[in-house]
């Protein structure tokens, strides 16, 4: 199973959290399971790094290279399947993540219900 990460999933799985759930730790366990983060959601994390709001530890490239993931390159027309999108709430970058995982068809990861209500397959 391909997935794609929410910013929080892969701060929380960064940090070893106790948020992440069940399901996605026995998911993560699996050796068929990949895991990706896309590049808006690397864009998110490393702003969020640079604002200061995560412990200096967690860098991208350290992030990275500990858990292993890929960076997926954002398509260029994906504002279309986006554009597509019902209107569950109206943060672009959430819309842009849920419209990646669709076009990859990819299993999105996220602990966000709103994100879950919109037409995409996910775990949490």
């Amino acid at each position: 199973m391909d997935l794609i990460l929410d910013t929080h999933v892969l701060l929380w799985l960064t940090t070893g959290d106790r948020k992440l759930s069940r399901k996605l730790i026995d998911k993560l366990a699996d050796p068929d399971t990949r895991c990706f983060v896309s590049a808006v959601t690397a864009w998110e994390f490393s702003d969020l790094h640079f604002r200061g709001r995560l412990p200096g530890s967690v860098a991208l490239p350290r992030v990275q290279e500990r858990l292993g993931f890929d960076i997926l390159d954002f398509p260029a027309d994906l504002w279309k399947e986006a554009e597509r999108l019902p209107s569950v709430h109206g943060d672009p970058v959430d819309r842009m993540l849920v419209a990646h995982a669709r076009m990859l068809d990819m299993t999105l990861v996220t602990a966000d219900k709103n994100m879950r209500r919109y037409p995409v397959q996910s775990l949490w």
